[in-house]
């Protein structure tokens, strides 16, 4: 009988140390989730590019044209770049343009170059805003994206 009561009370010492084991870690845990809060997100500003229309060879080789219509966001942390995009737009889209005119209808239908493209693009707009507007740190706009792409023959 003395060895189940010793058991029973070694059961519940090490029961209890280990409930209590547990809410001290938790609340531990806990106070340094608080203590390590992440900031506020920043806002995140837009620059759109509409409605580019462009005439480019269906494909390679290929005598007809087709039209291509591509609007293209651009996302900042910095409204100041946004206003700067809006004063450059007409250099900004005069080089994408180039660029545009330089591909097929189907490599800017194909949904496999459009990281690329987006990518090329992001490269022109910080390049033009850069080299303009001398931004420190350079690169203000972080990402490129395209909300419309439209092909008619």
């Amino acid at each position: 009988m003395k060895k189940i009561i010793l058991i029973a009370i070694a059961a519940v010492v090490l029961l209890g140390g280990g409930i209590g084991g547990l809410f001290y870690y938790l609340s531990m845990h806990h106070a340094s989730v608080a203590t390590h809060r992440l900031p506020p997100p920043r806002p995140i500003y837009f620059a759109e590019l509409d409605d580019l229309v462009v005439t480019v060879p269906a494909d390679t080789g290929d005598a007809t044209s087709t039209y291509v219509q591509i609007t293209l966001e651009f996302s900042s942390f910095d409204p100041n770049a946004v206003t700067d995009f809006s004063n450059l737009q007409p250099i900004i889209k005069s080089q994408i343009i180039t660029l545009l005119m330089a591909k097929t209808a189907k490599s800017l239908m194909d949904p496999s170059t459009h990281d690329d493209l987006t990518r090329t693009c992001l490269a022109i707009a910080n390049q033009v805003v850069n080299k303009t507007a001398d931004y420190a740190p350079p690169n203000p706009f972080t990402a490129a994206y395209i909300t419309n792409l439209v092909e008619q023959n």
